[in-house]
C-alpha cells in the first residue's frame, strides 16, 4: 500500500511542488527509482542472510523491521525537500531504506512453508500484495488529496499503514 500510493503519486508531487515538466519528471524518478529499485535488494538480500546466519531465526525480520519502521519517518524528510534535487538526493536515502523488507520478507516466507509450497506462496503473496497495494494504495493516496488539496500530506498519510506492519513484525 505504501509504496504503491507513493509511487503512483511521485511524477505528480514533483511536478506540482517543484515545477518539473512530466518528462523531466518522469526520466529522472524513473531511473532513479529504478536504479534504487535494483541496488536496495541486491544489498539487503545478502546482509539479511548474513544477519539470520548471526541471528538465527530473527536476523531477517530485524531488517524487514528496520526498513518498514524507519523508512515512513524518513519520507516526512523526502517530501519537504527544498528543491527537486534535494528531493533525488534524499530520496536515494529513503528508497534505498525501503526496498529493505522485501528480499528478508520473500526469504522468511520460503522459509515457513515446505519446497513443494513455495511456488504457491509466492503467487498468493504476489496477489495479496497487487490486490491490497495497487488496489488501495494509489486510490487513497488519491482521495486524500482530492479531499484536502495537499498531494504531499495525502502521500504522506499513506505511512501509516506501517505502524500495524510494524506491531505484527515485532
Amino acid at each position: 500500500v505504501i509504496n504503491y500510493g507513493m509511487m503512483a503519486f511521485n511524477p505528480t508531487f514533483l511536478i506540482q511542488s517543484y515545477g518539473l515538466s512530466l518528462r523531466e519528471a518522469a526520466l529522472q524518478f524513473g531511473l532513479v527509482s529504478a536504479g534504487m529499485g535494483i541496488l536496495g535488494p541486491l544489498v539487503w538480500g545478502p546482509l539479511s542472510d548474513r544477519l539470520n546466519r548471526k541471528f538465527p531465526g530473527g536476523g531477517r525480520a530485524y531488517v524487514a523491521l528496520f526498513a518498514m519502521g524507519v523508512s515512513p519517518i524518513l519520507s516526512f524528510w523526502v517530501y519537504h525537500a527544498p528543491s527537486a534535487g534535494d528531493f533525488y538526493i534524499r530520496f536515494v536515502v529513503y528508497s534505498f531504506i525501503l526496498t529493505g523488507w522485501l528480499p528478508p520478507l520473500y526469504a522468511i516466507l520460503y522459509e515457513q512453508v515446505l519446497p513443494r509450497m513455495r511456488a504457491i506462496t509466492s503467487s498468493l503473496y504476489l496477489l495479496v500484495m497487487t490486490i491490497f497495494g495497487l488496489g488501495c494504495g494509489p486510490y487513497l493516496v488519491g482521495m486524500m488529496s482530492d479531499a484536502t488539496g495537499d498531494l504531499r500530506s495525502a502521500m504522506l498519510t499513506i505511512n501509516v499503514v506501517a505502524v500495524p506492519i510494524v506491531l505484527c513484525l515485532l
